[in-house]
């Protein structure tokens, strides 16, 4: 066994406590998400800012003196983070820690603000954004294995390490530090997010290629009923390189969507408004309204439809 490895965590180890930890936030988060599903259903998007309130807090406050470094998965698992220098984090670089992870979880929730872009710039900087998210998850969690201290991003922008519980050694950890394979390990990742992120974007680019003159149509019709729905996706059903259906979901309160009168009432209402202002639409074949629901707080989802 290596000096480092009675030392640093290693990222597996790391992953189960984080685990360990999702669990731990997410089965309260299921029993409160049902108690108070109608009003977080009604919330919408804006419920999931419950879940990262409360993530902030768990791991933020945990990773402190206040949880000796430890939330209860590293507790469970005997590993701890500290800052660099062995000392407890404060407040700010914890909730900078956590910040940093939470771009990649709550990325929807941070990339919802693009939406308010101009449609000439929304293509382009979603572009960036998705390299942004990708090469974020590559520095966070891949980077471990590749760091001599096994530092993800957050690690780095918060100056901590993770160690096993009472095994910090300063002088053992100046000894592994080596900035070369750290430079190394950031080039290495930065080249491998850009690549997957151009074979993301060129893929949807080449799906989409012969089909732009559709996707503009469905653009069209959910902007035409966000006016007076919350429309969260228009679609098309493909068979054998055809369109067999377009689908229009539209999302409405758990309390709509147990009332079936109103939610027929919603879905025959879409039907005829989509049928009036478009009548070019027989190459999509059947059209459909799906009537959604559920609630999502980050740390617990719920979903239906019909």
């Amino acid at each position: 066994m290596t000096k480092s490895s009675k030392i640093v965590v290693g990222f597996w180890r790391r992953f189960f406590a984080d685990f360990l930890d999702a669990l731990i936030l997410g089965i309260p988060g299921y029993g409160i998400g049902y108690l108070f599903r109608y009003t977080f259903s009604a919330m919408g998007m804006h419920a999931i800012w419950i879940g990262l309130v409360c993530s902030f807090l768990y791991y933020g406050l945990m990773h402190t003196r206040l949880g000796g470094g430890q939330t209860p998965g590293k507790r469970l698992l005997g590993i701890q983070v500290l800052r660099r220098d062995g000392q407890y984090l404060s407040f700010g670089k914890s909730f900078l820690r956590y910040l940093v992870v939470s771009f990649i979880f709550y990325n929807g929730l941070y990339g919802s603000l693009i939406n308010h872009l101009p449609q000439s710039t929304m293509m382009a900087v979603g572009s960036v954004y998705l390299l942004v998210i990708i090469w974020s998850f590559f520095a966070c969690f891949l980077m471990i294995p590749l760091h001599p201290l096994k530092r993800g991003l957050h690690d780095i922008a918060a100056d901590s390490v993770v160690v096993y519980k009472d095994c910090f050694d300063n002088e053992a950890l100046d000894q592994m530090e080596d900035s070369a394979k750290v430079k190394r390990a950031m080039v290495i990742l930065s080249v491998g997010s850009c690549f997957f992120a151009g074979a993301c974007i060129w893929g949807l680019l080449k799906f989409t290629s012969g089909l732009s003159g559709d996707m503009a149509k469905l653009t069209e019709i959910q902007k035409s009923l966000e006016v007076e729905y919350d429309v969260p996706q228009v679609r098309t059903n493909i068979f054998n390189g055809k369109a067999v259906s377009l689908a229009v979901v539209i999302y409405v309160p758990l309390a709509t969507y147990e009332n079936k009168m109103e939610k027929e009432r919603i879905r025959q209402e879409v039907l005829n408004k989509v049928k009036t202002r478009f009548n070019d639409l027989d190459r999509f074949g059947k059209l459909r309204v799906v009537i959604a629901s559920g609630f999502s707080i980050g740390i617990a989802n719920f979903n239906t439809s019909d």
